[in-house]
């Protein structure tokens, strides 16, 4: 990939899709197309070689998981496990038929994955509509449920994790993007003053500021 060549749309396709912020890039991606890992800069083949050993284990790792799940095509934990991993691969779509399987079958949370999954589903999500509000309100909407409902669920449901606190924090911020500012306020200033965990508070504090300024200039 040539970035400087901005008549070829796969420059920009690829860029966008998988997040590269800086070249040289090098992309690890699976054969369906998912992002396994991404380096920045310059590697001398010293340091490129255990980089791409450990990208290649990564994908051993996951084909035995989803060979497993053929076996066992229930099993709660090895669902949540291919959600999270299809989530960490910008693959959402595939993972949300896994996570639904995983909530099904583990309604207690024993496998203790499903907070963690739950948010990281909300962040996908929540990603999703700053990049549709330019362009398709109805479609930022829809994500934009599906992110809160994700993070409502961590918060009313699983009042013990500790994915409970950075829920709250995450739905501030949802709340933010979407342009709902008296929400993100109310939710970030509860969490500045109440939070038990010092990162989720002190990230409350920073971003209260951050979304009160853009508050008052709307």
């Amino acid at each position: 990939m040539n970035p400087e060549d901005k008549s070829y749309p796969l420059n920009e396709e690829t860029r966008s899709r998988y997040g590269v912020t800086a070249y040289p890039a090098v992309l690890f991606v699976s054969p369906d197309g998912g992002l396994i890992q991404r380096v920045s800069g310059f590697l001398t083949p010293e340091q490129f070689s255990p980089i791409m050993q450990d990208a290649l284990a990564k994908e051993e790792v996951f084909s035995k998981k989803l060979d497993e799940l053929k076996k066992k095509p229930d099993d709660a934990k090895l669902n949540a496990q291919v959600a999270l991993t299809y989530i960490e691969r910008n693959q959402l779509e595939k993972a949300v038929s896994f996570s639904e399987k995983a909530f099904e079958h583990d309604p207690r949370n024993r496998t203790k994955l499903l907070p963690d999954l739950h948010n990281r589903l909300g962040l996908a999500y929540g990603g999703l509509v700053e990049k549709a509000m330019l362009e398709n309100t109805e479609e930022a909407e829809m994500h934009f449920q599906k992110a809160v409902s994700h993070f409502k669920v961590v918060i009313d449901t699983y009042p013990k994790s500790k994915a409970h606190e950075p829920a709250q924090y995450y739905l501030g911020v949802t709340y933010a993007i979407k342009g709902n500012f008296e929400d993100a306020i109310a939710m970030l200033e509860k969490l500045s003053h109440h939070a038990k965990d010092k990162n989720v508070r002190q990230n409350a504090e920073a971003m209260l500021e951050r979304v009160k300024d853009l508050a008052s200039s709307n």
